[in-house]
């Protein structure tokens, strides 16, 4: 998993973005786009585990990967979920029903949610934690927040970030 780590930003960018927003009939979709959230959790939870490592090697206070761990396992199978309990839209289906379904799809979709943003906060307070050598606040870490946030742009501003703090820092702190 380290060596997602390693790849090239435009390598990121085709397996994250351009996967991600592929568009093919029904079957095929799916598969490709699962591809581009498959990667992009693995790279998510590369930067949170290896980064925290280097955390540890610089003396800081790590932040607690057990539940970071929970929610990135989660994602995949709560999205699975999501897209299985989601009611289907089609012209003749246009009634807005509150069924066992619908009960059962809020708290997985609020929780995933969470999750997603929960691991993402992390990757990004632990990067910025390398980063600066110290512990970060919110304003410090937010342009890592918002560069996520839009992946298409920012995916080729962090990954470079991201390969030269842990990918070849192999765990090594720098003084």
């Amino acid at each position: 998993m380290k060596k997602i780590l390693s790849y090239k930003h435009w390598q990121l960018f085709l397996l994250i973005v351009i996967l991600g927003s592929w568009t093919s009939p029904s079957p095929l979709k799916e598969i490709i786009n699962s591809i581009s959230v498959i990667t992009f959790t693995i790279w998510i939870y590369a930067i949170g585990v290896y980064g925290q490592e280097i955390v540890a090697a610089l003396g800081l206070p790590t932040l607690n990967l057990k539940l970071f761990r929970v929610n990135v396992l989660l994602i995949p199978m709560f999205l699975i979920l999501v897209i299985m309990l989601a009611p289907e839209q089609t012209d003749g289906n246009t009634t807005t029903e509150f069924n066992l379904q619908t009960l059962l799809l809020i708290p997985i979709a609020l929780y995933l949610c969470f999750a997603l943003f929960h691991t993402v906060i992390f990757a990004c307070k632990t990067l910025t934690t390398i980063e600066l050598k110290r512990e970060v606040k919110f304003g410090d870490y937010f342009v890592y927040l918002i560069l996520i946030g839009m992946l298409i742009i920012g995916i080729w501003i962090v990954q470079p970030k991201v390969t030269k703090l842990i990918a070849d820092n192999n765990n090594k702190p720098t003084e």
